[in-house]
């Protein structure tokens, strides 16, 4: 929820009411009633009270429109400006005392450091633009080893590349797998163990002694990163080679099963993977990436299942439960909720226009292609996002846009996005950079952000999901470009960490990841970012135990955003009020998708440029954030319309803007708040909420 004193993540508990010092006076605020969340604009109504030394408080209301500035690293989010839309006082009061003290908070109002915990917010919310996203459900090839095992992904047939003299690389996947072509031998690094096999495809038996030249070859490939450090002590793991879509689920031995309280559902326990038993139909099911799958037989066919169609039973999964995490993903609950409206939190930050853009490299001179259905064009022979549209290219460079003239550059901080960005569908390769916005401008700098949506968190009907659900076909022309994966990685979501990677076996960065022709590329999202991990049980810290978790629930390792210490961005330092050189086209009236939540007691004088009534029905869809969230029910998910009266610097996000050719999906939005709470709390601190250090998908 709003508040005005916490300062760190540390900070827990919200102390109202909150007195603000002016001159003669003491404005009380209460605590707030955060109305909507929508089109990145917070709308809110605050009780406060007014007192002058020596005389009785006089109590109203304020309406206002904020807009948010978030860090997703600390989950703190601020007001980067607030405007005050109405002030409501006694009608006793006469004119000139009202014109005077609407001057006074009008004029203190921008001074408030207002800052506030992001989960508490979320939890706040009564409505939120949701950006639902047309996504593949069909399930990948699920594989199940009953020994330790690792999952070695090549991006469609093979491709050797000649390292150096005698030796060729498969460049098409993350693992190092070397060729010497004199004895037509296959060589595989992964983390401390050594494989060799006749064939790709395996069968991969391990060894002790390498050649020493692939030995020099491999060390010159490695990475510098620590987080690549292997941390798996057990014995060698099998090698299944396969190509996507594909998910490895491995037990340790014969499957377990353990009844879930109060419920007719069993879980396997000696796995990472989430696989539940209804004993009341005999029949499994298996979250992958945030879908739901099911099957009469483990070994069988899998085929997805909508969240709102499991068995009642996974509703009733408690809290505590060691497979608690889950509730995420199940329609109708508070965290699958809270994981929607999470979704379309932005990452904030201030980008000067001089900030420079990386370079971008072509294989050969640049080739683009339309997007089906679109005039936009596409860059198919780069790994950077560049597009066409018209005469402009833009460059979506880690949650930034650039333009040029040119599609070599030089490029400059935009300040709009391609007008169709908006448009891209879920089965084009930039499908994520729909999720990149441009807020406002000034003469200085642009205001940006992204949603989880841009990392692969999508809003799918009434949960997250993570990844599209397409298989992207590389860029193979004699140099590889890979596309984005959903699966293969056993992504799964926390309420506490969001989306990591879950690898049983170990930590997954001493088996992926090479940069032998010096660059370092993975499958699971954008150049650069990289979800955090699970670590396995018996590397969790001592004494660790997130809020809620179970006992042996592993931990991930968090992320940075992808704007941590790039020059010429400025992280979450916003000023109090926004530039008088904002955009002219920007309206001045409030969105048409204000809610009909506004308390009837508002005066009759209310501005003529708000809405008297709010629409019939809800955008299904939220702006260019965080899928499904990728989610489309959160990233792609994270996260898409707008209202009509966005500045023409952002696309218009309203349903008929689709293309006719989409396939259609569940429109789903979360349940408002019950309309009764009332429009401003007593004066008794918040209910708290764990502060949480890792990332949520930005």
């Amino acid at each position: 929820m709003l508040t005005t004193i916490v300062v760190s993540a540390q900070e827990t508990n919200s102390t109202w009411p909150k007195d603000i010092k002016s001159g003669d006076y003491i404005i009380t605020l209460y605590n707030p009633e955060n109305e909507s969340y929508l089109d990145n604009k917070l709308i809110s109504n605050i009780a406060f009270a007014i007192k002058k030394d020596g005389n009785e408080p006089i109590f109203g209301m304020l309406w206002t429109t904020s807009i948010l500035d978030v860090d997703r690293t600390t989950r703190i989010a601020s007001l980067a400006s607030v405007k005050i839309d109405e002030v409501k006082l006694s009608e006793e009061i006469s004119e000139n005392d009202k014109k005077a003290f609407e001057t006074l908070i009008n004029n203190e109002i921008p001074k408030w450091n207002i800052e506030f915990p992001l989960d508490e917010f979320i939890e706040s919310l009564k409505q939120v633009t949701v950006n639902t996203s047309e996504l593949n459900n069909e399930a990948p090839t699920i594989v199940f080893s009953n020994e330790p095992a690792v999952l070695i992904l090549i991006d469609g047939e093979p491709k050797l590349k000649a390292a150096e003299s005698g030796y060729e690389l498969v460049e098409n996947s993350d693992t190092f797998i070397i060729k010497k072509l004199k004895s037509n031998t296959f060589y595989l690094k992964g983390g401390q163990f050594w494989y060799t096999a006749k064939q790709v495809i395996g069968p991969w038996t391990t060894i002790d002694k390498v050649p020493s030249k692939i030995k020099k070859i491999a060390k010159k490939a490695q990475t510098n990163d620590k987080d690549s450090e292997d941390e798996y002590t057990g014995e060698a793991p099998k090698v299944i080679v396969a190509s996507p879509p594909t998910e490895l689920i491995v037990f340790e031995g014969e499957p377990k099963f353990t009844p879930i309280q109060k419920t007719n559902l069993l879980f396997i326990e000696n796995t990472g993977s989430n696989i539940f038993m209804n004993i009341t139909n005999q029949t499994y099911y298996i979250l992958l990436s945030g879908r739901w799958f099911t099957t009469k037989d483990l070994k069988a066919k899998w085929t997805y299942i909508a969240s709102e169609k499991l068995p009642e039973d996974f509703k009733n999964i408690g809290s505590d439960s060691t497979k608690a995490e889950v509730l995420s993903s199940v329609a109708g609950t508070k965290e699958a909720k809270n994981a929607i409206y999470d979704a379309q939190i932005p990452q904030t930050a201030a980008v000067k226009r001089d900030t420079k853009a990386s370079t971008v490299t072509y294989n050969g001179s640049p080739e683009f292609q339309n997007i089906e259905n679109l005039e936009l064009q596409y860059a198919v022979n780069t790994e950077s996002d560049v597009f066409k549209d018209n005469n402009t290219y833009y460059l979506c460079d880690n949650a930034v846009w650039f333009k040029s003239s040119s599609p070599n550059g030089p490029w400059q901080v935009a300040d709009e996005r391609p007008s169709e960005v908006e448009k891209i569908p879920a089965d084009n390769p930039k499908y994520n950079t729909k999720y990149v916005y441009i807020y406002e401008t000034s003469p200085t700098v642009v205001y940006v952000g992204y949603t989880p949506g841009y990392y692969g968190s999508y809003v799918y009907g009434p949960t997250v999901v993570y990844g599209t659900g397409f298989y992207y076909n590389p860029w193979y022309r004699g140099f590889y470009y890979p596309r984005h994966y959903t699966y293969g990685f056993s992504i799964r979501y926390s309420p506490w960490y969001g989306w990591s990677f879950g690898f049983g076996f170990g930590s997954p960065y001493g088996w992926y990841g090479h940069s032998y022709w010096g660059y370092h590329r993975h499958h699971w999202g954008p150049p650069y970012y990289r979800p955090p991990y699970h670590r396995p049980p018996h590397h969790r810290p001592p004494n660790h135990r997130p809020p809620n978790h179970g006992e042996n629930r592993p931990r991930p390792r968090p992320s940075q955003p992808i704007y941590k210490d790039r020059d010429g961005i400025k992280d979450y330092t916003r000023p109090a009020q926004r530039p008088s050189t904002q955009p002219s086209t920007r309206p001045s009236t409030r969105p048409s998708t204000q809610p009909s939540t506004r308390p009837s007691t508002r005066p009759s004088t209310q501005p003529s440029t708000r809405p008297s009534t709010r629409p019939s029905t809800q955008p299904s869809t939220r702006p260019s954030t965080r899928p499904s969230t990728q989610p489309s029910t959160r990233p792609s998910t994270r996260p898409s319309t707008q209202p009509s009266t966005r500045p023409s610097t952002r696309p218009s996000y309203t349903p008929n803007t689709r293309p006719s050719t989409r396939p259609s999906t569940p429109s789903y939005r979360p349940a408002p708040r019950p309309t009764s709470r009332p429009t401003a709390r007593p004066s008794t601190p918040s209910r708290s909420r764990p502060a949480s250090t890792g990332m949520r998908r930005g």
